[in-house]
């Protein structure tokens, strides 16, 4: 592990960390709760991360944008879901999109695509999954481009689609009619909202994650050759990693907002009348020690990953950033958990943001790489043997 007395060295790092720490909490956890319960998109939130030209984090500078390195960035995304999880999480979603169009698009979409999110604080969502098809095992795309004049018709239903009809465009991949691999056919587009023939075909209502907006939405649209991002193919050849150490980051800032809350409640139950003061109650002290340890080792695990993926390590980073996503969705999960049952039967009430933020940490291990992927891929890569975080057939 890299020590940590080098992390925060960098005045540019902590003062922006501190600007989006600021805004989760004096804005983003005042709302979180009422997104939650109406399965509402939080788009408060993004009007103030768009004014405070956050949106652009992921846009490299020569673009305008902050081009941030990946600490920086996992940093911010913590301290995002401190305040607001889904907030986070689809944050990462549409930095991730910015990510892949620096790598796949051609000079004309970045400057196109970029100036729009820097300058008018567009939104970008990132539409991948699809019903009957699991990133567990490889992946089989049913959705399908078909050639048209003047680029391609885009058929097919996607699922887990967050930010849904909130974003401003979509990012989708599908196969090119007539092929069967995606080593040569699968073909990724933006497509802007208001394109004629994308429908929400179901309407997000989860356990969790409920403010994502994921809804299910069918495309029968068409898509200008001018925006499909790459040639076939050719999102097999980019680094994915990077959408993976943003579900850490998000999972972590979750178990870490979980467990400042069970220590400032424990120190509040130990002051009241009759109650044992808490340095005399031994075992919520050994279970706050066990949290806290959890935490730091999951947040060296995210720092690792984040410096690992900074230095461009390929294999490296890919076991990396699997072993910090394992680490942090799990912690997140057990942390959100164990603080519930410190805080008794009130855990369990709406009025308390710990119930909210176990339903919301369960999201972690399920999200791609699921963490049983993200353990398989660090077996084979511990091993010496072939491995990818994700794969398509």
């Amino acid at each position: 592990m890299r020590l940590l007395t080098s992390l925060h060295s960098t005045p540019g790092r902590q003062s922006l960390v501190e600007r989006v720490a600021a805004l989760s909490r004096e804005r983003f956890a005042e709302r979180a709760s009422e997104y939650d319960a109406a399965s509402r998109f939080p788009r408060e939130n993004y009007d103030d991360l768009r004014d405070a030209g956050l949106l652009a984090m992921a846009v490299p500078k020569k673009y305008g944008g902050l081009g941030v390195d990946p600490l920086t960035y996992a940093l911010c995304v913590l301290e995002m879901a401190k305040g607001c999880s889904a907030t986070a999480l689809t944050f990462n979603m549409h930095s991730t999109v910015l990510t892949l169009i620096d790598m796949m698009a051609t000079e004309d979409q970045k400057r196109r695509y970029f100036a729009e999110v820097v300058e008018e604080g567009k939104l970008f969502a990132s539409i991948t999954s699809e019903p009957e098809s699991s990133f567990r095992d490889k992946y089989v795309m049913r959705t399908a481009f078909i050639p048209i004049e003047g680029g391609y018709q885009v058929k097919g239903v996607k699922h887990f689609c967050s930010i849904g009809d909130s974003a401003d465009y979509f990012f989708l991949s599908g196969m090119l009619e007539g092929h069967t691999t995606s080593k040569e056919g699968i073909l990724s587009a933006v497509m802007p909202r208001g394109t004629p023939g994308v429908q929400v075909e179901s309407e997000w209502n989860a356990t969790g994650m409920r403010g994502t907006a994921s809804h299910t939405i069918r495309y029968d649209s068409p898509v200008s050759q001018d925006d499909v991002v790459g040639a076939p193919g050719a999102l097999l050849s980019v680094d994915l990693s990077g959408f993976a150490l943003g579900y850490a980051a998000t999972y972590l800032g979750i178990a870490e907002a979980a467990f400042d809350f069970i220590v400032e409640y424990s120190k509040g139950r130990s002051s009241a009348v009759g109650s044992r003061p808490l340095d005399e109650d031994m075992l919520t002290l050994k279970t706050i020690g066990e949290m806290g340890t959890s935490i730091r080792a999951a947040r060296l695990m995210m720092y690792d990953a984040a410096l690992a993926k900074s230095e461009g390590e390929g294999d490296a980073t890919m076991l990396a950033v699997n072993q910090a996503k394992y680490l942090c969705a799990e912690v997140g999960a057990d942390v959100t958990e164990r603080a519930m049952r410190m805080a008794g039967g009130r855990g369990f009430l709406k009025s308390m943001p710990l119930e909210r933020w176990h339903r919301d940490s369960l999201a972690g291990p399920v999200m791609p790489p699921v963490n049983e992927r993200c353990m398989e891929t660090a077996g084979r890569l511990l091993c010496g043997l072939r491995a990818a975080t994700l794969e398509f057939k």
